[in-house]
């Protein structure tokens, strides 16, 4: 297999340096003696998208890099009229190798170690990260901030969102020692204050608790189910989902949940072994995924067969929960499973992100350049789901995220969901049909949570993290 594919799913490319000249467009002046010059890095961004972006057809026909104050900005330009068609909602971003590589490598960031969504004028807590500040401050799934206090007593999160609705000043910078005082209630409704303070913080790939589990069908207790939490796609999840999937194997287990609620996608290479890993019985010749890059690019393109391994299992079905928090190869790992094997949805649609990330580091520079060069379809050459995957699957089941219990729990509405549809082969709700709307610690209908916009590769594959 090709070198490039096993990284990323986004990859990561060679370090390129910019190119002397306009870059096809206008102007700009040439490169100056400073590689990080701000002239130097909208060279760079403008050489790299004319040479790597997916959709080259809407990049504008020219440019002038005078125009732009800085390379963000320039990248805002590019990738404009492809975030105007939903195509690249700001898939393509600009960050350090550092920061990066920390977080799909290791799975670290800076920061307090909890996610949010933001549910009107509330801000939800659905998870919390073992050994992170937020852990040791006794915050839990299904707690609610209240009001943060920034350095001047605390404001009430109703009035934050009304200025500061992505929580840049709110939640400060993602810098080491960073103190925030935080009000919150937990589920009970007892109020509690706390100080914490910004660190390197290691996400463990599978919760501690609930992590995996073997849960049993519905009406049907001799019926075992392999249940699987995973948060994100990076290197460190690989062992523990081999461990689970030799436990699933040596049980007989072949009926799953795979809870991928809030998974925001990362390493190609975990998406390609979860594919393994519920490939018992496939054959070397039998596609799992394609991957197809621009015009300029074919040399690239890739077919990706299922590589059946010792811990493999052969489901017969597979629930898979999502909501909109679900992107990138949290579904793509559904897409190239549903020709293989009965799967489902459920909970709410999917993001709706069907491409990849390349990375590009200009030399000489702390700067690197996550840009869209990709889309992976299925073995049916199925893919473009910019809409969410609800529309393009036989069953997408309606079902609230409870944050009033852990995922997992089978009274957990969603975990509850899944196992009817494991035991039935129906949904109790299609998604999109009239019903009750996501519930989260709330007597009536909420509407459904949405995430602040990510300012840092952590948030870009874990909309809500801080």
């Amino acid at each position: 297999m090709p070198a490039w594919t096993r990284p990323l799913l986004m990859l990561v490319a060679a370090a390129l340096t910019a190119c002397g000249g306009g870059g096809g467009g206008g102007g700009g002046g040439g490169i100056t003696p400073n590689p990080c010059s701000v002239t130097n890095q909208k060279q760079f961004v403008l050489d790299v998208a004319r040479d790597w972006y997916l959709f080259l057809e809407l990049l504008p026909a020219t440019v002038n890099l005078g125009d732009y104050a800085t390379a963000e900005d320039l990248l805002d330009a590019l990738t404009a009229a492809a975030r105007a068609q939903g195509r690249d909602r700001y898939f393509s971003y600009l960050t350090t190798p550092q920061e990066d590589s920390s977080f799909l490598q290791e799975g670290q960031y800076i920061g307090f170690g909890f996610r949010v969504q933001i549910l009107g004028n509330r801000m939800l807590v659905p998870d919390v990260y073992e050994g992170s500040p937020a852990a040791d401050g006794g915050m839990g799934r299904g707690a609610e901030v209240t009001a943060i206090d920034s350095g001047s007593g605390y404001v009430a999160i109703a009035t934050i969102l009304a200025t500061d609705p992505n929580l840049t000043q709110a939640f400060g910078p993602e810098t080491t020692g960073v103190e925030r005082g935080v009000r919150y209630l937990r589920p009970n409704g007892q109020q509690v204050e706390v100080r914490l303070t910004k660190r390197v913080v290691t996400i463990p790939p599978l919760p501690a608790t609930n992590g995996t589990a073997v849960l049993t069908l519905p009406g049907n207790p001799a019926v075992s189910v392999g249940y699987i939490n995973l948060r994100t796609f990076i290197s460190t999840a690989e062992t523990p989902l081999r461990n689970a999937y030799e436990q699933f194997r040596a049980q007989g287990i072949d009926y799953f949940v795979f809870d991928l609620r809030y998974n925001g996608g990362g390493l190609l290479s975990v998406a390609e072994l979860i594919g393994d890993l519920n490939g018992r019985n496939r054959l070397s010749s039998d596609i799992y995924a394609q991957v197809r890059f621009n015009s300029r690019h074919t040399a690239n393109d890739e077919i990706r067969r299922f590589e059946p391994q010792p811990q493999s299992v052969a489901p017969v079905r597979i629930a898979f929960i999502t909501t909109g928090g679900t992107a990138s190869a949290s579904e793509m790992v559904v897409n190239s499973l549903k020709p293989w094997t009965e799967v489902a949805i459920i909970g709410g649609d999917t993001y709706g992100k069907p491409v990849g990330q390349s990375a590009f580091n200009l030399t000489g520079c702390d700067l690197r350049l996550r840009l869209v060069t990709l889309k992976v379809t299925n073995a049916l050459n199925q893919g473009d789901y910019y809409n969410g995957l609800a529309g393009t699957l036989p069953f997408a089941c309606a079902a609230n995220d409870d944050l009033t219990r852990a995922m997992g729990d089978p009274a957990e509405s969603s975990t509850a969901a899944a196992l009817q549809w494991l035991a039935l082969g129906a949904c109790g709700q299609i998604m999109g049909a009239p019903g009750p709307a996501l519930r989260a610690m709330a007597a009536e209908p909420e509407p459904t949570p949405t995430w602040p916009a990510p300012r840092t590769a952590a948030q870009s594959w874990l909309p809500g993290v801080f």
